[in-house]
């Protein structure tokens, strides 16, 4: 179904764009292993973010340091994958670059909005609403980066998919 030239996509955006959603679906369709991003979070981070504070640098090193390590893992074993994670900050999407193996991102991009009315929706996550200010301020521009393909949430989950796949086939 896919081309042997990507295998590893990276699903990014702010909270409540779908990232997970986006992910699973498409891991599941290719068949490849899906990394979720938020599992690899320190228990003090989710506190934070719980508690609407933005991420230290410490902690979002970490965390990317931690997807890289899982990244290196499938890349050594030729395993394709699938990572959700919110690619905010551009060298942190270069870390992980370095960390995976064929890669592409897809960014899930809209409106403040219906991101917004998104995360009022959603239920059992640790990340507070009110975090969604911060994290669009915190998104640093992608639009040098010839591996990034923006997609519009505003489309449903089965369209982005199927966009991504139409685009892997390619």
């Amino acid at each position: 179904m896919c081309s042997a030239k990507h295998r590893t996509v990276v699903i990014m955006g702010v909270a409540g764009s779908g990232k997970s959603t986006v992910g699973h679906l498409l891991a599941q369709q290719l068949g490849w292993r899906f990394i979720e991003g938020d599992d690899f979070h320190s228990p003090k981070a989710k506190h934070m973010m719980a508690s609407g504070i933005p991420l230290a640098d410490s902690l979002r090193d970490s965390w990317v340091q931690a997807l890289c390590n899982e990244l290196s893992v499938c890349k050594a074993a030729h395993m394709p994958c699938v990572l959700s994670y919110s690619g905010l900050i551009a060298r942190h999407r270069q870390q992980i670059r370095s960390s995976a193996d064929n890669i592409h991102f897809f960014y899930l991009h809209g409106n403040a909005v219906l991101l917004a009315k998104r995360l009022a929706q959603r239920q059992n996550h640790f990340m507070a609403p009110a975090m969604l200010q911060s994290q669009l301020l915190t998104m640093q521009s992608c639009d040098d980066e010839t591996d990034v393909t923006l997609l519009d949430i505003a489309l449903p989950v089965p369209q982005l998919v199927q966009q991504i796949t139409q685009f892997l086939a390619a």
